[in-house]
């Protein structure tokens, strides 16, 4: 069994790294999506690089699956328990954070963040984190905290839900980590704007 673990984590891992945006840029737009926005290998960047609203899904998708897949298929369907998907869940979103396929750097890990949670909790995630992210991003301007504030959102519900699975909890708090390390450099480092506020001032 701890063998399996093993080799579901490493393929998971080089499974996660595979850069599915970058791909969808360049076979659908024929550009490096890295020259565009802030650089990053992400989905968002496929946008930027001028692709329609399908190939941006394409790609967030394609993002997202590489989650949902290798934590989903274990945890339900196998039988696996959540310490037992625990360094897969790290393996994936570590994977397209620190692509070994792009000199271990990567995207931001916000879709297959969101893959991940589905692959857990499945239609509970499907509701919880596009609500929260819809309203998050008309409460504050800066996408990166509507991000970040959608994860407490979602930590909440984990709380109000599973507060004795210790094993999500720590799946969250790593994931948690890992999306403020890719986003140090962006607004974060400021205090949220309120809509509503800036709107008055306009």
């Amino acid at each position: 069994m701890t063998l399996t673990i093993v080799l579901w984590t490493i393929a998971t891992y080089f499974i996660s790294s595979i850069p599915f945006s970058l791909i969808v840029g360049h076979v659908f737009l024929g550009k490096d999506i890295r020259n565009f926005g802030d650089g990053n290998p992400g989905a968002t960047n496929v946008k930027r690089a001028g692709g329609s609203i399908w190939i941006y899904l394409i790609a967030l998708f394609a993002d997202g699956f590489k989650g949902l897949f290798p934590v989903g298929i274990p945890y339900w369907i196998l039988g696996w328990s959540s310490w037992e998907v625990m360094p897969i869940a790290f393996a994936a979103i570590f994977g397209h954070a620190f692509s070994i396929f792009l000199g271990f750097r990567g995207g931001k890990a916000i879709a297959v963040s969101a893959g991940i949670w589905i692959g857990l909790i499945v239609f509970e995630a499907v509701l919880v984190i596009p609500i929260a992210l819809v309203f998050w991003f008309y409460v504050v301007s800066e996408d990166e905290w509507a991000i970040t504030l959608t994860m407490l959102s979602l930590f909440g519900y984990l709380l109000y839900t599973r507060s004795n699975d210790t094993a999500l909890l720590i799946i969250w708090t790593v994931n948690m980590a890992l999306i403020l390390y890719t986003h140090r450099k962006g607004q974060l480092r400021k205090l949220p704007t309120l809509r509503y506020l800036k709107a008055s001032k306009e």
